[in-house]
């Protein structure tokens, strides 16, 4: 028998089409089971700083040392509404650690506990229209990246009619195949922003109007950007203020011209920017975190703290089965 799933939670007005500066995990502690109908993030899966000649100044260097994996399996699972989707950015070195820690959630568990963990379902490719730098001379240029797409128990259908291609590419009128373009790093001030069309392309398979989609590392903010575009809410958390700034900026010149050309007003509402605190006790947190919330809160930090102390052996490196030798 398959298990009824739990009735979905409504997430109150003031969290809906919100920029949230601060650590996903204290976002995560906000929002009830449930909630979001989508999970799209770009995670900092690996450390990353622009090495090419150019006459701006660099961007933010950023650091794998801020992405928890195990509690963003974890808590993307808690959110997300029965049947909902996920996707994942990654490359070929990390999405490995990704899968496996995806695939361990479901070893060994009863038909309800699966229905509750995420279930792989496909890897997504975007083949870049140029490649980027590393080893010159001894190795193949890198020009692709991955997201792994999963779902919360028995997926729900795809909403993009026709079964999609996992490979990111455009067809012209005459049949004709085209790539999308890489995002300058200076376009956003920021160094792995994401086509805005194939973000719009995952949200219109996977979210209907007016639902929500959560981006607990947000970046640049193209996801929120997708989402309104798309005619969904969203949900950002980003930990650089600069980054939050420039994105809700941006996110407010896009509403008024989404607005100037007719889109729902209720689905524009926003964008609200909110700044977590750093790590006050629950008691001293704002007060508008109900008795839920806190609770939430209180969890994320000891499990935080927890990790911190058990000071664990170097993790060893996953590969998924079907990449496993004899």
């Amino acid at each position: 028998m398959t298990p009824t799933p739990p009735p979905p939670a409504e997430l109150s007005a003031e969290r809906l089409n919100t920029v949230y500066q601060g650590d996903c995990r204290d976002l995560f502690a906000l929002l009830p089971d449930n909630s979001v109908d989508l999970v799209l993030t770009d995670p900092p899966y690996k450390d990353y700083q622009s090495n090419r000649p150019v006459a701006h100044e660099k961007v933010t260097a950023i650091s794998m040392a801020t992405f928890d994996l195990e509690g963003f399996i974890h808590e993307s699972e808690r959110v997300l509404k029965p049947g909902s989707h996920f996707y994942c950015w990654c490359d070929h070195l990390s999405f490995p650690a990704i899968f496996e820690a995806i695939q361990a959630r479901t070893r060994n568990v009863s038909a309800r506990q699966a229905a509750t963990r995420l279930k792989y379902k496909n890897c997504l490719i975007w083949v870049k229209n140029n490649h980027g730098s590393g080893d010159l001379a001894g190795n193949y240029a890198p020009q692709h990246e991955l997201v792994i797409y999963a779902s919360k128990g028995r997926t729900r259908p795809l909403l993009s009619g026709r079964r999609p291609s996992n490979v990111f590419f455009e067809r012209d009128d005459q049949g004709r195949i085209s790539f999308y373009s890489k995002v300058s790093n200076y376009r956003f001030q920021h160094g792995t922003s994401k086509p805005l069309a194939i973000l719009e392309r995952m949200i219109e398979a996977s979210a209907k109007h007016g639902e929500i989609v959560l981006d607990p590392y947000g970046g640049s903010l193209s996801t929120a950007e997708a989402a309104m575009r798309r005619g969904c809410r969203y949900i950002m958390g980003e930990l650089d203020a600069d980054h939050c700034r420039r994105g809700v900026e941006r996110l407010e010149q896009v509403r008024d011209e989404l607005l100037a050309e007719g889109y729902r007003p209720e689905v524009l509402d926003g964008p609200r920017y909110h700044v977590l605190q750093a790590a006050p006790p629950p008691q001293e947190r704002h007060h508008s975190l109900n008795a839920q919330e806190r609770r939430r809160l209180e969890e994320a930090r000891a499990a935080k703290a927890s990790r911190a102390s058990d000071n664990p052996e170097p993790a060893p490196t996953f590969l998924p089965d079907f990449l496993k030798g004899e």
